[in-house]
């Protein structure tokens, strides 16, 4: 077997994968509210950044024949500039961490919603009753402690604002995992990323004539600064995510590390001394649950 096929075979890839992408994620919405771009613009050019990242090298590449695997890139794209445009926005405003409420929402309908579409998945569910309920109640006690993180970040306003990012990245997640295969990831996931971003970019610029604010300009130093810098910690972030997306024994459980996203956000703003008067009790209990969560699913 070959080292890199060796190397995805290890069963902490996943994992790893996944809590790199917590980090980047936290890195990621921290960056978009000190920038304060605003978010259609930013991610126009955080996409088209991308996309001509991945451009070059996804020619390199064999293309898969696969039609549900450009459906699931397409769709992705579509949800990616959605979703962000909503993320930014909402951080700010807000903060970063309501614009990352989605994720413990995301993590339950992911969950939910890959039990019922594999059979594999059923199985090991109905096989491991015991390990399921202790995911069940580690994710129920995660989302729990993050809504009770900034209680007055939680509102119904803010959910009502998340919920479209949580259908939509859900349904994102569930059709990647069925378009990309481990056994070629390198090459899938390169095509992938160029079609999801290209097809972010695009559906930007078609979308300009009726962009919010466009009394902006389109480009600016300090927008075209901050879209660089976003461009690079989500270009790495999205190599994990779907990287861990793929490996991982479910879906759902990228979304469950994906959880400490927002105690990262609170180590940090300790550490640079910026006021934050979320709870660590909170902060700490999101983590020795994840601990135990991802002992269970490893």
């Amino acid at each position: 077997m070959d080292a890199p096929l060796v190397a995805l075979s290890f069963p902490a890839v996943w994992l790893i994968l996944a809590l790199l992408s917590s980090l980047l994620s936290a890195q990621n919405v921290e960056m978009n509210r000190r920038a304060r771009q605003e978010g259609f613009r930013l991610n126009l050019w955080r996409m088209a950044l991308s996309a001509l990242f991945w451009g070059p090298l996804a020619l390199l590449q064999p293309w898969p024949d696969d039609t549900l695997f450009y459906v699931a890139a397409v769709f992705s794209g579509v949800a990616m500039i959605i979703g962000f445009t909503i993320q930014n926005d909402l951080a700010v405003r807000h903060n970063g961490r309501i614009a990352i409420l989605h994720m413990p929402l995301k993590a339950v309908f992911v969950f939910m919603l890959w039990g019922i579409l594999d059979a594999q998945a059923r199985d090991h569910y109905f096989s491991n009753p015991g390990i399921v309920v202790g995911i069940l109640v580690c994710l129920a006690v995660m989302v729990t402690a993050l809504f009770a993180f900034r209680r007055h970040d939680v509102s119904w306003t803010s959910l009502r604002a998340v919920m479209p990012i949580v259908g939509l990245y859900g349904a994102g997640d569930i059709l990647s995992r069925l378009a990309i295969t481990p056994h070629d990831l390198q090459s899938q996931l390169i095509v992938f990323l160029f079609v999801m971003t290209a097809t972010s970019a695009v559906v930007s610029l078609l979308y300009l004539p009726w962009r919010p604010r466009p009394d902006l300009p389109l480009v600016h130093p300090n927008l075209m600064r901050a879209a660089g810098w976003a461009a690079f910690g989500g270009t790495l972030n999205q190599v994990c995510f779907f990287g861990a997306l793929v490996l991982g024994p479910s879906p759902a459980y990228v979304s469950m590390v994906a959880l400490l996203a927002p105690v990262w956000l609170l180590f940090y703003h300790r550490m640079a001394h910026i006021k934050d008067d979320a709870s660590p009790l909170a902060g700490t209990v999101v983590v020795v649950t994840a601990i135990v969560l991802m002992w269970l699913v490893a």
